[in-house]
């Protein structure tokens, strides 16, 4: 029996392309208060954040009653693309959560949104996990390790026999911190940006629970 019991997957970028519709919503929202937004702040500064971590990352001189109705509009935004545009589970995801169920390995999904239940329901995939961590099931966000160990111990798995895959930042941090095995997924091949992982891809098809278990072995040996 192998050392990897779960993996838990973060959802926006990993599992679906959702990505370039938070960003347009975020895009949206920001420049209609007066502050310039870029791609590159979105990756930096707000993906895999809470959503009212985000905005005061960059709106950082509004009071908190104007973040609370910041996030409340970027959120309406960001629900009304969601209908508009036709979201799918990224094939080479469907690939490696069924690689993984095939060989017993329990599955989770933690994303700080708050729309992590209607977007998997939306793209097919919620009843492939044993267990879905949202924005509403914890009070610490990434990068603090809450949410990965909140996921862990609903899967009655100890941290150590968990691999995270995460695409921001400080999803990558807060899997390091949880002390699980933590693979980044640069779908855009801008690999540096998420060199703190144990190990990087841009495609999820390119992972196998055999290297998975190797990367386990060389990580726990150095602890």
């Amino acid at each position: 029996m192998g050392k990897i019991k779960a993996a838990i997957f973060d959802m926006d970028g990993v599992l679906t392309d959702t990505v370039k519709l938070h960003f347009k919503a975020w895009k949206k929202m920001f420049e209609s208060h007066g502050y310039k937004f870029e791609y590159e702040d979105y990756k930096w500064k707000v993906d895999g954040k809470p959503r009212i971590d985000g905005i005061r990352s960059i709106a950082y001189d509004m009071p908190e009653d104007k973040l609370i109705e910041m996030a409340e509009e970027k959120q309406k935004i960001f629900l009304e693309f969601v209908e508009q545009e036709n979201l799918e589970a990224f094939e080479d995801s469907i690939w490696l959560l069924n690689h993984l169920k095939q060989n017993d390995i329990k599955l989770a999904v933690a994303s700080s949104s708050k729309n992590t239940t209607k977007i998997l329901t939306k793209i097919g995939i919620y009843n492939m996990f044993d267990t879905i961590v949202t924005g509403y099931d914890f009070k610490k966000g990434k990068p603090d390790p809450e949410i990965f160990l909140t996921a862990a111990q609903r899967l009655n798995v100890n941290p150590k026999e968990c691999v995270v895959f995460e695409d921001a930042i400080d999803g990558v941090k807060a899997g390091i911190r949880a002390g699980m095995l933590t693979i980044g997924v640069c779908r855009d091949g801008q690999f540096d940006r998420l060199k703190e992982a144990h190990y990087v891809v841009d495609r999820l098809d390119k992972i196998s629970l055999e290297l998975l278990e190797n990367l386990h072995e060389k990580l726990f040996k150095k602890v």
